[in-house]
């Protein structure tokens, strides 16, 4: 059976009735297909899939962009079989890292520009935008921050993926806290991430609780009870160097320059545009950066929370080249803080790369119990991870002045690279030959696609699969991680 989508009217309501009911049964029986009431009628779909209503978006959001958004963004290569020649390979042990969901706004932001709107909105002249004038903040109030309906999606059905791939090898066995374990952040949008994650990978059908046979998992996070340098420097590890915060803090650090720069090209180039679209009158309301900056959030998270129509809400202000070069500006201090733009943010995630690289080779060496242990943070967990291990490397540094085309080409596009719920994966193969000779391959995965190690093998360089050995080679760091030492704030 293979229904992804229909629609059904009909004249007669006994007949309609039926209709939907049998149609319910036939998909419940199938245990694959959820419904939704539109315009229209009853609309199915696979649950598995996206549903119609929530459309990826083709502009950048940079960190805020969803993960079924990103996707399409990105390319990947085709992935093939692990083993080579005569080889039989079986995935055995999983490293997951993984961001928290889509999440909503900070309460200020919203506020802020509530109250712009209200002053300043005598001055849109232009009546096609009449409507911003009268814009109120569409979001609850009491949930900054806080985990969003598209993020529990984003991680409920990315559990349900992982348990569909692994779910004959490395998470055939029913949930047992010593072989599967789950971290996080003291944060709630990744406890919550975390289980919407293990309800669909580990908890549905497989216990005893319940109407739907759950099972409890246990969860635990690092922390000593404080908000700054909470403790946990294995997956919050930018929180707890005090040394990384001196140098990002500091006026002179160049991703804050880099930003300034561009916030002025940015703020005379799109301010002029969307002053000249609501035909503003700039005596009493001169467009600068801060207010391009709150239309372009609430423009952004009313797109990726409530798939409002452009047309309705702030984004009917903005062209496909302000998004751009909101994304570039985004990117360039994300480059800096997070990324190859300063040694220290390159060294940041040595606690977390020993972490996997140490369960990878003990488990290969018959010394570790755990089969899948999964860990859930933030972007500047997934960003540093991604720096250390060589991935997105720009031919040169990203500036505020470098030429748009070699801008608009880079690759640390943190859209791409680390959107809501992005991850990184390391999969630990069993490999025999014919002579019956046993070998250790591990596969790198990055927001689920396979991708190439880029400092392993001969040459130390772009290799598929890579021993849990000649990471150690690879990335030397993680053996001999002096985190405590780097982060201290020099005399």
């Amino acid at each position: 059976l293979k229904l992804q989508f229909l629609y059904f009217i009909d004249s007669t309501k006994t007949k309609m009735m039926k209709a939907v009911l049998l149609l319910g049964l036939l998909a419940a029986a199938e245990g694959t297909f959820t419904s939704h009431w539109g315009h229209h009628g009853w609309h199915w779909w696979d649950r598995n899939r996206n549903p119609p209503s929530r459309r990826p978006t083709k502009y950048d959001f940079t960190t805020k962009t969803p993960y079924w958004s990103s996707k399409s963004l990105s390319n990947h290569e085709h992935e093939g079989p692990v083993g080579e020649g005569d080889e039989r390979c079986e995935a055995v042990h999983l490293q997951h890292v993984g961001r928290h969901g889509s999440r909503y706004d900070d309460n200020d932001d919203v506020k802020d520009l509530e109250e712009l709107l209200a002053s300043k909105g005598s001055a849109i002249k232009n009546p096609r935008y009449a409507f911003l004038k009268s814009w109120t903040n569409p979001f609850p109030t009491n949930v900054e921050k806080h985990l969003n309906e598209v993020g529990k999606e984003e991680l409920y059905k990315m559990g349900a993926r992982y348990r569909r791939k692994y779910g004959r090898d490395i998470l055939s066995e029913d949930y047992n806290p010593i072989y599967h374990t789950f971290q996080h952040t003291w944060k709630t949008r990744t406890s919550r991430s975390a289980s919407a994650f293990a309800l669909s990978s580990f908890q549905e059908g497989r216990g005893q609780l319940g109407r739907d046979n759950n099972e409890p998992v246990a969860m635990f996070c690092l922390w000593n009870g404080l908000e700054d340098y909470d403790g946990d420097k294995i997956i919050r590890f930018s929180d707890n160097c005090p040394n990384y915060d001196a140098i990002t803090d500091d006026d002179n650090f160049p991703g804050k320059v880099q930003e300034d720069i561009f916030e002025k090209k940015l703020e005379e180039e799109v301010g002029a545009r969307v002053t000249a679209k609501l035909q503003l009158d700039t005596s009493v309301w001169k467009l600068d950066f801060d207010g391009l900056e709150l239309l372009y959030k609430a423009c952004m998270f009313e797109t990726v929370v409530l798939d409002t129509p452009r047309r309705h809400s702030p984004c009917a202000v903005f062209e496909e080249k302000d998004y751009e070069m909101f994304a570039f500006l985004k990117d360039l201090g994300e480059y800096y803080e997070g990324g190859h733009g300063t040694q220290i943010a390159q060294e940041l995630a040595c606690p977390l790369m020993s972490k996997l690289l140490n369960g990878l080779k003990k488990y290969s060496e018959d010394d570790n119990e755990v089969q899948a242990a999964f860990m859930f943070g933030h972007s500047d967990t997934i960003q540093p991870l991604l720096a250390q291990l060589g991935l997105y490397v720009d031919p040169v540094p990203l500036t505020a002045d470098m030429p748009w085309e070699q801008a608009m080409a880079r690759k640390w596009r943190t859209g791409v690279i680390s959107p809501m719920a992005a991850n990184v994966d390391m999969v630990l193969h069993r490999c025999e030959n014919a002579e019956g000779v046993t070998s250790w391959k591990t596969e790198l995965l990055h927001n689920e696609r396979r991708i190439r190690w880029p400092k392993c093998g001969a040459d130390k360089t772009n290799v598929q699969f890579c021993s849990p050995d000649d990471l150690f080679t690879a990335y030397p760091m993680a053996g001999d991680c002096k985190f405590d030492e780097f982060c201290k704030i020099p005399q």
